[in-house]
């Protein structure tokens, strides 16, 4: 990422073939403009005070149903 913390080209790149994308297909360039746009918007999850939060586990039972305790 860049000091205005904008998402390189070259960092998405790679980032999605590690996500097992195809870096080729015609549409990574929308899906690169699109993330682009959106990542800013996601900083304020960031600044969330989650401190006294507990995580929410899900269990999976033998059917494959997920129950939620």
């Amino acid at each position: 990422m860049t000091e205005k913390n904008e998402l390189d080209k070259g960092a998405f790149l790679s980032m999605a073939k590690a996500f097992g994308l195809d870096t080729n297909d015609p549409h990574i360039e929308d899906l690169y403009g699109y993330v682009k746009k959106t990542l800013p918007s996601l900083k304020s999850i960031e600044e969330l005070n989650l401190e006294d939060i507990e995580p929410v586990f899900p269990l999976v039972s033998p059917s494959g149903e997920k129950v939620f305790q």
